[in-house]
């Protein structure tokens, strides 16, 4: 049950590298493309996992499936921080959570043919129940696609992981699915406004937004290397399931945070308090469910 805890330590991690995206993309770094562009080139360090053992793809599909789960990840990056933008970061998160969770269990079953017993299905339907109860959902058309693309997509990047971690050794299916998220990210290059502007969009960003944002994808790098862990540990659906925890996670910072950092938290943070008692108890019962 090791994977279980781990990602309770990723989604905590998580928790904050979030808030910090929103803050970030409220003003020093606003545009949402070169924010996803440069979180995702900093997987070029994986590099540095050559000397521990790194081997050759066993095949083209293990190839594809890598590279897939590295796109599908940097697409997900820019829909879920395109959503987070947009409105606030507790009503983005538990929606995207959710739907890449759902995403994730459907995939896993029919592709991967993971099997869930009857009590691990009502840990992740209560899971994901408590994620949706905690959304809010009068947005306008095209915030709800943004958060069913970062679903979406964030469900198909997790289940090609799982893939490749079945088939090869974790910093395998590391090295490999992080070098597709790379080689996705500079493909972006190629077109001469996107390339304007990532570059334009960091090179004006003052000096102190710049160091936060390295020091929040430093922290995002180790809450993603513990999930990753987690993901080869344990199942799939359940790791995205406990994507629940993440949005109690957030909760708690705001209560926290909100009289400092208002415009992150403040305006829905005592909204429904009733819908956010009800959804935190789902989401602790899911929990503890599926440990005990």
């Amino acid at each position: 049950m090791l994977w279980i805890y781990l990602a309770l330590i990723a989604y905590f991690l998580d928790a904050i590298v979030f808030a910090f995206d929103k803050f970030l993309l409220m003003a020093p770094l606003p545009r949402t493309l070169p924010y996803a562009f440069y979180a995702t080139i900093l997987s070029i360090f994986v590099v540095f996992l050559l000397p521990f053992g790194v081997h050759l793809p066993p095949n083209p599909l293990y190839l594809v499936v890598a590279f897939s789960s590295g796109l599908f990840f940097f697409l997900a990056l820019i829909y879920f921080y395109k959503s987070i933008k947009a409105i606030d970061v507790l009503e983005a998160t538990p929606a995207v959570g959710a739907i890449a969770a759902l995403g994730t269990f459907f995939l896993s079953v029919f592709v991967l043919r993971e099997h869930i017993s009857g009590s691990e299905l009502i840990a992740f339907f209560l899971l994901v129940a408590g994620a949706f109860i905690m959304s809010y959902f009068h947005l306008k058309t095209r915030i709800i696609i943004y958060m069913l693309l970062a679903g979406i997509f964030f469900g198909v990047s997790s289940v090609a992981l799982k893939y490749i971690f079945n088939l090869s050794s974790f910093i395998d299916g590391l090295f490999w699915s992080r070098l597709g998220s790379v080689i996705s990210a500079l493909v972006v290059l190629v077109h001469p406004s996107a390339r304007r502007q990532i570059f334009n969009s960091f090179g004006a960003a003052p000096p102190g937004s710049k160091f936060l944002f390295g020091l929040n994808k430093v922290l995002a790098a180790a809450g993603f290397l513990v999930l990753y862990y987690a993901i080869k540990l344990g199942s799939v659906v359940f790791v995205s399931a406990l994507q629940g925890l993440q949005y109690v996670f957030i909760l708690i910072i705001g209560i926290f945070v909100a009289k400092k950092l208002p415009m992150l938290f403040e305006r829905h943070l005592h909204e429904r308090p009733a819908r956010k008692i009800i959804a935190t108890a789902l989401i602790v019962i899911g929990f503890f469910l599926l440990v005990f």
